[in-house]
């Protein structure tokens, strides 16, 4: 089972307070990462078989999967 790194938007607009959802979604396996109000998003690291968990939760408006990147490795004959 291998761990994803995700964003979780939250949805405070049908009674759910931010804490509450916050909670719900560590209690559903998210390990927090940072916590974002004004943004109304929540970071952090999931097992993938737990993702549709945390789309089931009240309050939570999405999860996404955060994309990765990496860069080739240095070609010496490159000019800096």
């Amino acid at each position: 089972m291998a761990a994803r790194n995700v964003m979780v938007l939250i949805d405070t607009k049908h009674g759910n307070s931010f804490e509450s959802v916050q909670d719900a979604v560590e209690k559903g396996g998210l390990r927090v990462d940072k916590v974002m109000r004004g943004l109304r998003t929540i970071t952090g690291e999931l097992d993938e078989n737990l993702i549709e968990r945390l789309r089931g939760i009240d309050g939570v408006a999405a999860v996404r999967e955060e994309g990765t990147f990496s860069l080739p490795p240095m070609d010496p004959k490159t000019p800096q």
